[in-house]
């Protein structure tokens, strides 16, 4: 069995852990995601948003995202050092909560797979109309 092969059996195993214990994960990510607003910035941590660029796209300030950052560090949900882009160490977002960010309707029935919704999403708005 190759590496290659290894991680992805290992990818297999995380998503299913992940989506049987979803109810378990929803409710330790609503202790620091408490509120719609801190909902938004938990989908936008994908490590490629820096903290000012997730403040714009969840419509919040920049400090705002920091006092979020900040208490989700130590809960070890977030990853985080400053001058790099957060990113969410458990990847996954309630699938309800895609509810609360403007998704374009074609890629709406894919709400399990969302760092790709959420990728589609960047493309379309920095093309040109």
């Amino acid at each position: 069995m190759s590496q290659e092969d290894i991680f992805r059996e290992l990818r297999k195993i995380s998503k299913v852990l992940t989506l049987s214990n979803a109810p378990a994960i929803e409710k330790e990510l609503s202790k620091v995601a408490s509120t719609k607003e801190r909902k938004r910035m938990w989908i936008f941590l994908d490590g490629k948003r820096m903290q000012k660029d997730i403040a714009d796209k969840a419509k919040v300030t920049p400090q705002a995202v920091g006092q979020f950052l900040n208490a989700g560090v130590p809960l070890e949900l977030i990853e985080y050092e400053k001058g790099k882009p957060p990113r969410r160490l458990l990847d996954y977002v309630p699938p309800e909560w895609l509810a609360l960010v403007e998704i374009p309707s074609e890629v709406e029935g894919n709400a399990g797979d969302t760092q790709s919704v959420l990728a589609t999403q960047d493309k379309k708005q920095e093309s040109p109309s």
